[in-house]
């Protein structure tokens, strides 16, 4: 149901349900708002070297999640579970440094690492719930989990660069894709400041492609390729291989005995992926503080007395994304987190029906398997390779400036000793080395290195201040 005020202020609540057939048309728009981003973050990730995931098990698995989620937290939080960006740079350490060992091992890797850390998600919520999120915020104090998601977003600028760049063996730029992928740049940017309102702006990266998609096969693809525009056109799409992994075929029963035959992947993944458990922490507390704001605000505005604490509820979300992690790689996808482009969706609609995002994740489910059955489609080469540059080169940056916001938000004194030393580690180690090498088959990531030592320098430090002060008294 629905509430009317004297304002006409019309919503629904989380625990509203609108008629099935409103239902249906809010939850396509919902899982219209997360296909981009979610579709994206595989299209990057398979970008790396090893192509790992399909577009139709990415879909599939965000629906799966997103049912889970809103079964763990029991309707409460009206949240959509889809692929997370902050697991790109983690997941290409794995796939750019093992490309001769094949795709079901790598990816079993990447689930074992993705499970490892889906349940640090599932400890850091029992934590707060049992002991208060003080706990977790003397673990992962802002400077360490703002440093973190820093350098998760600069990590991959070599890369992004290099791809934008394309230069040749004798050292020329490949200027047609700067200029595709500048124009994808430019274009997100300035929808994203342009576009303030209404269901449109929540589409800027989706608009951004499109543009750049455009002038990919006015300039790029012709020119590229040579001869007639209409010969070369089709000659480009004639070349592009159609997708290699088929919705169900990155299966634990395919993916689980070709890693454990080669663990030294599997710890380098789980040293290049758990670090992200941590950086999400701080989204997913502000995705839960946002949907209790704007719940209670529209319930205030129908004249419903009742309160929604879904603020207090970090530790059920952090429970729920956890699970959602582990559901997400077992059925083929990437691990991810809650949507916060759902969550703006939400606050333009006045819908926080948790029934709606029920039925999104059915549609999502649907949906993946309709695109299996339809033909796996290997879109990065449909989008062009500077088209998915021009779009990295915007999300990485967003992301590291994030960690940069996250700080500041946290008031972290920069000016104290200790503050400083761990910052300074996490970022010269996380940005300096891409993964140390130990053997010919064991690599310790860099992201890993910095975080763990990080976490680990942080708890030392403060040990020795308590330590010093004492005997000084």
């Amino acid at each position: 149901m629905s509430f009317m005020t004297q304002k006409n202020v019309v919503g629904y609540l989380p625990d509203d349900k609108p008629s099935l057939g409103k239902s249906i048309l809010f939850a396509l728009q919902q899982f219209l708002v997360m296909l981009p981003a979610t579709v994206l973050a595989a299209l990057i990730m398979n970008g790396r070297g090893i192509e790992i995931y399909s577009i139709p098990a990415a879909v599939f698995a965000s629906g799966v999640a997103t049912i889970c989620f809103l079964l763990v937290t029991r309707g409460k939080i009206p949240l959509y579970y889809g692929s997370s960006f902050s697991y790109i740079p983690a997941v290409a350490i794995i796939t750019t440094k093992f490309t001769g060992v094949g795709a079901d091992a790598v990816f079993g890797a990447i689930m074992v690492a993705s499970i490892i850390s889906g349940f640090m998600s599932i400890g850091a919520g029992l934590l707060i719930k049992y002991f208060g999120q003080d706990k977790i915020d003397k673990i992962l104090p802002g400077h360490i989990t703002g440093m973190i998601a820093m350098i998760i977003g600069l990590s991959l600028a070599g890369n992004t660069m290099t791809g934008i760049l394309q230069v040749s063996v004798s050292g020329d730029v490949n200027w047609l894709s700067v200029l595709i992928a500048l124009i994808t740049f430019i274009t997100i940017t300035v929808l994203t400041v342009v576009l303030k309102k209404g269901f449109i702006s929540q589409l800027p990266i989706l608009l951004g492609i499109g543009v750049g998609v455009f002038f990919s096969y006015l300039i790029y693809v012709p020119l590229t390729i040579g001869g007639n525009y209409f010969e070369a056109i089709g000659s480009y799409f004639s070349n592009i291989p159609a997708g290699q992994i088929s919705l169900f075929e990155h299966m634990p029963w395919n993916t689980l005995a070709p890693a454990f035959k080669q663990p030294e992947i599997i710890v380098t993944a789980i040293l290049a992926i758990f670090p992200i458990a941590f950086a999400t922490i701080p989204e997913s507390a502000a995705h839960v503080n946002q949907v209790d704001l704007y719940v209670n605000n529209l319930a205030e505005q129908m004249g419903v007395e009742k309160r929604y604490n879904i603020k207090d509820e970090l530790d059920t979300n952090l429970i729920g994304d956890g699970i959602g992690d582990i559901i997400a790689v077992l059925c083929g996808g990437p691990a991810g987190t809650n949507y916060g482009e759902n969550v703006s969706a939400s606050a333009v609609t006045k819908n926080f029906s948790s029934y709606v995002f029920y039925i999104a994740g059915a549609i999502a489910i649907v949906v993946g398997i309709l695109l299996d059955l339809i033909g796996n489609i290997n879109i990065s080469e449909l989008l062009t390779q500077p088209v998915i540059q021009g779009v990295s080169l915007y999300l990485f940056g967003a992301i590291a400036v994030q960690g940069i916001a996250l700080m500041i938000e946290k008031k972290i004194n920069v000016f104290d000793p200790k503050v400083v030393a761990v910052m300074a580690f996490i970022a010269i180690v996380g940005l300096g080395v891409d993964s140390i090498k130990v053997t010919d088959t064991f690599l310790l990531p860099g992201i890993g290195v910095a975080a763990f030592g990080g976490i680990l320098l942080n708890l030392l430090l403060i040990w020795l201040e308590k330590l010093f002060k004492t005997k000084n008294q």
